[in-house]
């Protein structure tokens, strides 16, 4: 369940200096330096580009001034993105004012309420915040809506090395798999861990077992109905771990089934919760 985004927006913006939107030039419209999103899916890009082409930009951009009849983009990148794909020489807009930082926590708000970042992007715009406006670890949880502890421990996946980050941006491990190679002191030792995950497709379990140095168990033998898995099922449970940073288990049945989410700490927990949009009083 998202949680709305008017509240997390609205707090950062002035009245609008122009209503209805107006349309302006798309190449008026340069990007927000500060974007925290950086990968968009190429294909999702192409079909939105297709809907506009029919129907329009049915949502305006969220910009503000910056002198010359120019404006930077605060909200609505994926529009922007498509609207050039689908070769649209104006675009809707909406004029505010806003300041450098607040442009930045309205992206950032945007993007973690509809899931469309990824946790080392999320990081960088933690750090971001933190490092270009002075703010503490508690002043950037406050700004995003995360607990102090969510926002400390995404950060600290900028600890780890650049191809081990790369591989959390592209999917080919997931946030649990990162966080468990934090528990990995050596870099040689991490970076060995890390090789085993691409290669043996290690779940995040056996990675924290490993990073404790505990042995990995024999695997039992997979039975036949095991090894005939549907491969949809495979495919959302690979989807669902990727979105959790967790090992999840889908067990479905001809008329019922069971989602199962594995997590080893509180922190963990609360990160599932807060992808599920609860808050926990």
């Amino acid at each position: 369940m998202r949680r709305a985004l008017g509240k997390g927006l609205t707090q950062f913006l002035d009245e609008p200096l122009e209503a209805p939107p107006a349309d302006v030039a798309v190449e008026a419209v340069q990007p927000n330096p500060r974007q925290p999103r950086r990968h968009f899916d190429e294909e999702a890009l192409a079909e939105l580009a297709a809907s506009i082409r029919e129907h329009g930009v049915l949502q305006p951009l969220v910009v503000r001034p910056v002198g010359d009849e120019r404006f930077e983009l605060i909200a609505g990148e994926r529009r922007l993105r498509a609207a050039k794909l689908a070769g649209l020489k104006t675009v809707p807009v909406s004029v505010r004012t806003a300041s450098a930082q607040a442009s930045l926590e309205i992206a950032l708000i945007e993007n973690v309420q509809r899931e469309d970042i990824n946790p080392i992007e999320c990081a960088e715009a933690y750090r971001m915040l933190a490092e270009e406006f002075g703010l503490n670890q508690d002043q950037v949880a406050a700004k995003v809506g995360k607990s102090r502890a969510a926002v400390s421990n995404t950060l600290r996946l900028l600890k780890l090395s650049e191809d081990v980050q790369a591989a959390v941006q592209d999917g080919r491990i997931t946030e649990g798999h990162a966080r468990a190679l934090l528990m990995v002191d050596s870099p040689v030792r991490q970076r060995a861990l890390f090789e085993r995950i691409v290669a043996e497709g290690l779940s995040v379990r056996e990675t924290e077992r490993l990073a404790r140095g505990e042995a990995r168990p024999p695997q039992a033998p997979k039975s036949a109905e095991e090894r005939r898995e549907d491969p949809n099922v495979v495919r959302i449970q690979s989807r669902l771990s990727e979105h959790f940073g967790a090992k999840v288990k889908v067990d479905h049945g001809r008329n019922r089934g069971r989602i199962s989410i594995e997590y080893f700490s509180e922190d963990e927990l609360e990160g599932i919760l807060e992808k599920m949009g609860l808050v926990l009083g």
